[in-house]
């Protein structure tokens, strides 16, 4: 597989780049590399789109995602010399983006057509715990917790970024899963041959596969599912800091937008005490 990051940084010296901007490009495209791998040479648009869509997410500021963007465009122009696969540049012009949103009976519809347990269950984890599917693909199984239904949420390098809720069904579903397993992989979404997780593109893909099945007809993205879970849970009167909370996001203003779309919010459908006994 080809260096891209030494690679990249071979061709800036040559051209006479700044330091700045040198260290800049090859730090974003580290990220890039740990998210992709060795698909990293052949990403689409909507692989990239959904990448971007995580930054905003994580509140990286809009200069973040500038410099993530110019970055790609480079390693693809001037190191592969190919086309440039982003997306327009509308796509990520504010540093809020225009979430979509699914409706409960369409993500209903979309786990009954995934046929492959597995992805049916990596699905199921962004939507019911909120977790980008980077985070999903790298799981551990160490990380679950289903004595207390909470997953510890990991970065690639290790580092410990959040704790969020784990659903009861995905938890029944889950242990199910692990009983038919009989690899000895610590992962929960082992990969194939010298991958060690499964590729955050399977998942997708798994997804693009089961959305058309179900006939939605929607220019929908994998991260519908976690803007869904956010939209969700306001919905049914989750307070928005714990939503933050259980999104990974640090900044407060990037829930606006859920809120926006949470139509029918209400504080009438909060859980009684009562019915959690």
């Amino acid at each position: 597989m080809m260096n891209f990051v030494e690679e990249t940084r071979k061709q800036l010296e040559v051209s006479g780049r700044s330091p700045k901007t040198a260290n800049s490009y090859v730090s974003h495209l580290r990220r890039l590399v740990n998210h992709f791998g060795e698909k990293t040479g052949d990403l689409t648009k909507s692989d990239l789109r959904d990448y971007l869509e995580d930054l905003v997410s994580e509140g990286k500021s809009l200069s973040y995602i500038n410099q993530a963007q110019s970055a790609i465009r480079y390693l693809y122009s001037q190191v592969l010399k190919k086309d440039n696969p982003l997306p327009g540049p509308g796509v990520i012009a504010k540093k809020v983006p225009l979430h979509g949103v699914f409706s409960r009976d369409e993500i209903a519809e979309v786990f009954q057509h995934v046929h492959d347990l597995k992805y049916r269950l990596s699905l199921m984890f962004i939507y019911s715990s909120g977790l980008r599917v980077s985070e999903t693909a790298i799981l551990r199984r160490e990380h679950v917790d289903l004595d207390n239904n909470i997953i510890h949420v990991y970065s690639p390098e290790g580092g410990f970024l959040r704790d969020t809720i784990l659903a009861k069904t995905t938890g029944r579903i889950l242990g199910q899963y692990l009983d038919l397993r009989t690899d000895p992989s610590p992962y929960v979404f082992p990969g194939r041959g010298r991958t060690s997780f499964v590729s955050a593109r399977t998942i997708q893909r798994a997804f693009t596969d089961a959305l058309a099945e179900a006939g939605i007809d929607k220019k929908a993205t994998l991260g519908w599912l976690r803007h869904s879970f956010a939209v969700h849970l306001l919905e049914d009167g989750t307070d928005r800091k714990m939503v933050q909370k259980l999104l990974g996001i640090s900044t407060p203003s990037m829930i606006t937008p859920y809120l926006k779309l949470a139509k029918n919010r209400t504080h009438l459908r909060v859980l009684s005490p009562l019915d959690r006994f």
